[in-house]
């Protein structure tokens, strides 16, 4: 029986298996696009020797990025790379050029990931695919390894979660709020092995900045990917999204009387409103990574920053997620704010995001940043805590040294 009504997870799946599928179907599948970073990239080609002495058979493209401990900070590191980059050159595979970005945001900044691709890559928050209406699914190095050697790999056809998001915005209330306010309906378990499909009403007034960071925190409620649908962007094809009347869970999110909200110690669950923990105090503040480093999060944070200073004691760190983000902060003016107020500017990186370099912590200190995950230990020390929230309230706390909501 040919179905009529797919959800977008069904039709995607259908396309590159030429199958008529529906969720809960195991497939044999080839995506469109791979890519690898240089912490797993490194530990796939070593897989990929012991399954078949490294040759390829996927016949899509694959990229190299070069973004999680770039520059490299110490000689393990950059050995990493150095071997990565030689291996992808020797089978030509895509390369991209040292500094150019964290890879969620770069690849769809320039466009090689594009709306109905399956997309595969050796890092969970390829879910942040899903901003620009592309199937995007986190890999291991084994898995990857052998999707890459064989040229296929399985796949169980998700679930869809999706959720209808409307009403107009309050001030200083960001994608961040929207993706954590979801998270405290669905819990951190809530969508596993589904997908969450997101449509944010013109009224909503979301960015492909909003679209960026509720797509790539998807997977912190369990999600095997997503699809985000922003009516005020009309970037995506009805092919894409799921019909009306196909097999989904709907959930219903009004964005009307939503305040900035916070994830708190140990887990992006567990969300309240940023006031229950207003006063908490903060030895670091981090804003920049593959959800949150866009240029919307440099113009916000500048907004707050602009005039100020940053409360003496305190560490405020800078990570624009591209090249070209960090080119348009400073064209702008904005790396100049920055500079001005105190805060360190740091070149594109997954960085202390993933607690790897530039701005890990240290014994029992506190942070207050942007990024998606916040699990004992994710940024450094086991002892140090990590709340999450929007970058309005991010900034707005380095200029106090305790946790704030903007505007008060």
């Amino acid at each position: 029986m040919i179905h009529n009504r797919r959800t977008s997870a069904e039709k995607i799946f259908s396309r590159v298996t030429g199958k008529d599928v529906t969720a809960g179907d195991f497939v044999w599948a080839s995506p469109d696009l791979v890519y690898l970073h240089d912490v797993l990239g490194p530990m796939t080609i070593e897989s990929m020797k012991r399954i078949d002495n490294g040759n390829v058979r996927f016949a899509g493209q694959i990229v190299v990025v070069n973004d999680h401990i770039f520059p490299p900070k110490d000689v393990a590191s950059s050995n990493n790379e150095k071997n990565l980059v030689e291996f992808a050159k020797n089978r030509g595979w895509t390369v991209i050029p040292w500094g150019e970005g964290i890879e969620h945001t770069l690849l769809i900044e320039n466009g090689i990931i594009l709306p109905g691709m399956l997309v595969a890559g050796t890092d969970s928050h390829t879910v942040t695919a899903g901003a620009v209406g592309a199937m995007g699914i986190g890999l291991g190095s084994t898995d990857m390894a052998a999707l890459i050697s064989i040229g296929k790999l399985w796949f169980k056809v998700p679930e869809t979660i999706l959720v209808r998001v409307h009403g107009k915005r309050g001030k200083f209330v960001t994608g961040k709020d929207v993706v954590l306010k979801i998270l405290s309906i669905l819990g951190t378990n809530g969508a596993n092995y589904k997908s969450i499909e997101v449509r944010l009403d013109k009224e909503c007034d979301m960015s492909q900045d909003d679209n960026l960071a509720i797509a790539n925190m998807t997977v912190e409620a369990g999600a095997k990917t997503s699809i985000i649908m922003n009516e005020a962007l009309h970037n995506l094809g009805a092919d894409v999204i799921s019909d009306y009347g196909s097999d989904y869970e709907e959930l219903d999110l009004g964005m009307e009387g939503m305040v900035p909200l916070i994830a708190a110690p140990y887990s992006p669950g567990n969300v309240k409103p940023v006031v229950d923990y207003e006063g908490t105090d903060v030895d670091q503040v981090y804003i920049g990574n593959c959800s949150n480093g866009t240029l919307s999060d440099m113009r916000e944070t500048a907004k707050i920053l602009k005039g100020n200073r940053v409360k003496s004691g305190v560490k405020l760190i800078i990570v624009p997620a591209t090249r070209n983000i960090y080119k348009h902060a400073l064209e702008e003016g904005l790396i100049g704010i920055f500079v001005e107020s105190g805060a360190t500017v740091a070149p594109p990186t997954c960085g202390a995001c993933a607690g790897l370099h530039m701005g890990v912590l240290a014994k029992d200190e506190v942070c207050i940043t942007n990024i998606n995950r916040n699990f004992r230990g994710r940024m450094g020390d086991p002892t140090s805590k990590v709340y999450i929230a929007n970058s309005y309230v991010a900034a707005a706390s380095a200029i106090s040294g305790k946790i704030t909501v903007p505007g008060e």
